[in-house]
């Protein structure tokens, strides 16, 4: 058997050796690439790192995607639109012409690096592939869990404005503050046409007490729960109510407070007390953006880390989202007010 893995692994450099360090190998289970060259490892980690990283579903995969608008996977440049033109009833002279102005932005992705972890070699004769895969996992939900609560941030306006919404909840009070209603998402709704926000991918993000509270207290959106597939702890549960997709988030950690006191949203991850309020996020997904560029790898063998006597290893992962268009429109910030 031992000559065997030794084979495998054997045929597993060689194949690195060929391919180059970007080539996707499948490595069988049980076979240590102790052995194999760090440029080899570093491939089918980071494959690994990629394919963990895209199968976490959630409520960001609603924001357009402009990853293909990122350059050398570092820097992401995309433009926007010229004002609308204007549309003339009867009129019996020339049409007259207007050229559009675009403005196109550039802005260097932000990185997102995880803990390194340190495996002594103390504690293990050689490391499997599948240790490596369960921290790869956990280095993959990290960087996405943070990288949400930023997009939440970013998604969320600072105040209400012409295109933005803010507003308090309205129903009973729990914990010292009232709690959501279908009523008030109805009153989103239809701020939200006021302002003639676009149809088809509007959002509602709720912490997870919030949408609990709100789905359970009524009926038309417990019945949607019976017709979803229960796809595990990660996936977000989502509802719909005139056309919001109500969400769950990803844990309990937007990070998202309204201060009352001086009517904008709170610093980020600022905590709820005194004037500030827990605060939940609504946006179109026509006018937001999420963008991922380069992953990579930092990795040092316990072969070569003579200091430490371990495998390090960690991950780093471009990322940024946004709005597409200035003054943060179309979007819409809930916060719960406070019992009196």
């Amino acid at each position: 058997m031992k000559k065997f893995a030794m084979l495998i692994a054997l045929a597993v450099v060689a194949v690195g050796c060929v391919l180059g360090a970007d080539a996707q190998l499948d490595v069988p289970e049980g076979v240590s690439l102790a052995i194999a060259p760090l440029a080899t490892q570093k491939a089918v980690f980071l494959n690994s790192l990629k394919e963990e990283y895209e199968k976490i579903d959630t409520w960001l995969a609603n924001a357009e995607d402009l990853s293909a608008f990122v350059v050398d996977g570092q820097t992401i440049k995309f433009p926007e639109g010229g004002a609308d033109p204007a549309v003339y009833k009867n009129r019996t002279t020339d049409v007259d012409s207007v050229e559009p102005t675009e403005t196109v932005y550039s802005e260097d992705l932000d990185v997102y690096d995880s803990q390194n972890y340190k495996i002594r070699n103390i504690y293990l004769h050689a490391l499997p592939f599948d240790k490596v895969q369960f921290y790869t996992r956990k280095s993959a939900d990290s960087i996405v869990k943070k990288e949400i609560a930023d997009a939440a941030y970013a998604f969320a306006p600072m105040q209400a404005g012409t295109k933005s919404i803010v507003m308090a909840t309205t129903g009973d009070a729990a914990d010292g503050f009232k709690m959501l209603t279908l009523a008030d998402v109805l009153t989103l709704a239809r701020q939200a046409d006021r302002m003639q926000m676009p149809e088809g991918n509007r959002n509602l993000v709720l912490p997870s007490d919030w949408w609990w509270d709100l789905v359970n207290n009524n009926e038309i959106l417990k019945g949607q729960l019976k017709y979803q597939q229960n796809t595990g702890v990660i996936d977000p549960k989502i509802v719909n109510y005139y056309g919001i997709n109500i969400h769950k988030s990803l844990g309990d950690k937007l990070g998202l407070g309204y201060d009352t006191n001086t009517s904008k949203k709170a610093a980020q991850g600022a905590a709820i007390t005194g004037t500030v309020c827990p605060a939940a996020l609504f946006f179109c997904g026509q006018e937001v953006y999420r963008a991922g560029g380069q992953f990579e790898m930092f990795y040092k063998d316990k072969s070569v880390n003579t200091d430490g006597r371990a495998y390090e290893f960690g991950f780093q992962h471009r990322f940024k989202a946004g709005h597409q268009m200035s003054n943060d429109r179309y979007c819409g910030l809930l916060y719960k007010a406070k019992v009196s």
